[in-house]
């Protein structure tokens, strides 16, 4: 068996272990320095992000007073107004009843039955339904339904069927006069629950 051995020369061996010596150091360096590095590199990109958070936070509280002032403004024009004033299903119901009545009644409308229907919650809303029947001509059915839809408290038409009343073949109204409909109305309000009106 051969052993192989390598010499060099002195001055070659001192610059080997110059150069490792060195290699070694630096690698001893990077080991203990990357991770500075790193977490430097991390805190920076937090930083930069907690930056850009906050001045968003600032743009949103610069236009704190213009919201404030539009709160007030919508504070002032009584948004209660278009909700029925009873909070209470039962006189909910009784009120609505009446301002369809009166929108019927006042268009030369004729009510045959009227019911109110079972009340459905909606989150901070409970929507109250009347249920009615009448019968009224083509002109004072477009007054009733625009009585309705642009009074307050709003009563909002859910549904409707109309129906001619002379339904046979030929039927000619006498000259001068509409002829009546029936109609089948499905209105609908809205309340406050108890304790948010304000």
């Amino acid at each position: 068996m051969a052993t192989l051995s390598l010499h060099l020369p002195a001055r070659q061996s001192r610059a080997l272990a110059v150069g490792l010596l060195v290699l070694a150091v630096l690698l001893i360096l990077a080991l203990l320095l990357v991770p500075f590095v790193l977490l430097h590199r991390h805190y920076d990109t937090t930083i930069g992000a907690l930056q850009e958070r906050l001045d968003v936070y600032r743009r949103v509280a610069a236009q704190a007073p213009e919201l404030r002032k539009a709160l007030d403004t919508l504070r002032a024009r009584d948004g209660h107004r278009f909700f029925l004033h009873n909070t209470a299903p039962n006189l909910a119901g009784a009120e609505l009843q009446d301002v369809v009545r009166a929108a019927i009644e006042n268009n030369g409308g004729r009510i045959t039955t009227i019911q109110i229907a079972q009340p459905r919650e909606d989150g901070h809303f409970r929507q109250i339904g009347v249920s009615v029947q009448l019968f009224a001509t083509t002109p004072n059915l477009q007054k009733i339904l625009y009585a309705l839809e642009t009074q307050t408290p709003y009563a909002l038409v859910d549904s409707i069927t109309v129906r001619p009343l002379n339904a046979f073949r030929g039927f000619k109204p006498p000259p001068g006069s509409e002829p009546e409909l029936s109609v089948m109305l499905d209105t609908s309000g809205y309340t406050l629950m108890e304790g948010e009106k304000k």
